[in-house]
């Protein structure tokens, strides 16, 4: 089961770094920090819509505790 979650949260990870990328391109930079707050572009709410459902798959693997390896 916390394999399972971690996959999740590994997945979320992948795809918001992605949409983190796509972002800095068409801001110009990629060594900057992503300013932009565009409502008429699809991937700014696809790129919040993954930061909150990552912030909520961190909450669910801190039910789990510490990893004792």
């Amino acid at each position: 089961m916390y394999q399972s979650e971690l996959s999740k949260l590994s997945e979320l990870e992948n795809r918001f770094c992605r949409l983190w990328t796509e972002c800095q391109r068409c801001q110009g930079s990629l060594h900057e920090e992503v300013l932009c707050t565009s409502r008429d572009c699809p991937i700014f709410y696809m790129r919040k819509k993954v930061q909150m459902d990552l912030a909520s798959q961190d909450k669910v693997l801190q039910r789990f505790g510490c990893p004792t390896w």
